[in-house]
């Protein structure tokens, strides 16, 4: 078939390879935490090299352009699956152990119908065997990884290479009932399809890869914005949009909405006496005995410093003021323990505050939430105040922390 040249398509495979390769490994320093991408890189080059030697056939020694090319083709392809199981966080060993099995047993393979047997049709039905192989593995270990930020960008990879392998297959069957060639380079329509198998591979594997990679670093970026990196919480950013949500769910449906504000005490003196890298220790101690405390659908966040902010959706008063009771003994109870064995003491205090239909924003919300806490602090600090109508009339000055 005319546009299916088997030297030209040769040619398009080592151009693809040269650059999918240094694309590949250009990746894989900029993003060093992704694996496999070095891998992905080197086995494209390979296929490339590979073709390179096949394209000169008539220029080279048999050795060169016949056994060291195809090995080089299979080990690229057995490298580019290897990349594909890092890339995944997939087992390795045992496919680098039966891929280095394989590469001997065909290297002799090779050799054999190279020199002693000479036969184009025998080794074309070697390669095709472990390349149909390698190919139904790696589509099977493709499609039925369950990792979500990837998946749907691996699935069209998993039937490249099932499709591939069927291609490989078919050329086995063909290549058994044609006549025996003369060069590999002069075969018909299922040789050349099998070398666009080959590029349809090697084009989805980068592709999609890449892709799923680039898909993971805009959820990881994501999720930075949102999350506070040292307690593990929501950032005040994400809790305002909470909570401005929530608040008019709240209304819209006439139900109760809580909040609950929290301020470590004397967190200033933490940091004063034992150092910045311990107050760290504390607050990270903090969120989590708090976060192993709440229901599942309670919105936790560190609003700043010291200070921390709990969205209760459905909530009304009676249990938002258990819930802050059960969390300020929590906080009490027991000690904080420091890296070097000393025990530390921490307590907090809480404000607490509830709507149900008031015709008020998240902004006022938490400024009445915020009058609670300040009421907890003048009154002792370790303690739990509902904020009500009355604390309107209380002087407001600033927090002491």
């Amino acid at each position: 078939m005319e546009g299916l040249d088997m030297k030209t398509l040769a040619l398009m495979s080592l151009l693809l390879g040269l650059f999918l390769g240094v694309g590949s490994l250009v990746f894989a320093r900029i993003h060093s935490s992704f694996q496999g991408f070095r891998a992905l890189g080197y086995s494209y080059l390979l296929f490339s090299f590979g073709f390179i030697l096949l394209a000169f056939r008539q220029y080279l020694f048999d050795f060169l352009s016949i056994v060291v090319a195809n090995l080089t083709i299979v080990a690229g392809f057995s490298l580019l699956i290897l990349g594909i199981l890092k890339f995944l966080k997939d087992e390795i060993q045992i496919f680098e152990k039966v891929s280095i099995v394989l590469l001997g047993v065909m290297s002799v393979a090779f050799v054999y119908f190279t020199y002693f047997q000479n036969s184009v049709n025998a080794r074309i039905i070697i390669i095709s065997v472990v390349i149909a192989c390698f190919s139904f593995f790696a589509g099977y270990k493709v499609l039925v990884n369950r990792e979500r930020a990837i998946l749907t960008f691996t699935r069209f990879l998993g039937f490249s290479f099932i499709y591939c392998a069927v291609i490989f297959l078919l050329r086995i069957y063909f290549t058994f009932n044609e006549a025996e060639l003369n060069d590999v380079m002069s075969g018909g329509t299922i040789h050349a399809i099998s070398l666009i198998a080959l590029q349809l591979v090697t084009i989805s594997s980068c592709f999609s890869l890449t892709i799923s990679a680039s898909q993971q670093l805009a959820n990881k970026l994501a999720i930075q914005a949102t999350i506070d990196s040292l307690t593990d919480v929501y950032n005040r950013r994400a809790f305002d949009e909470f909570a401005n949500k929530s608040v008019l769910r709240a209304q819209r449906e006439q139900t109760p909405i809580s909040m609950i504000l929290m301020d470590i005490d004397f967190f200033k003196q933490v940091n004063d006496q034992y150092g910045h890298q311990v107050g760290d220790k504390v607050l990270q101690e903090f969120s989590l005995r708090l976060k192993n405390s709440l229901r599942q659908y309670d919105i936790l966040s560190r609003y700043g410093g010291e200070e921390f902010t709990l969205l209760l959706p459905d909530t009304d008063t009676s249990t938002a003021m258990i819930i802050a009771e059960k969390l300020r003994n929590t906080i009490a109870q027991p000690v904080f323990c420091l890296e070097d064995g000393a025990e530390l003491a921490v307590t907090a205090s809480f404000g607490v505050a509830t709507i149900q239909g008031e015709d008020i924003d998240w902004q006022q919300f938490i400024s009445l939430v915020d009058q609670a806490l300040y009421y907890a602090k003048e009154n002792g600090r370790n303690c739990v105040k509902l904020y009500d109508a009355d604390l309107h009339h209380l002087p407001k000055t600033n927090n002491i922390h």
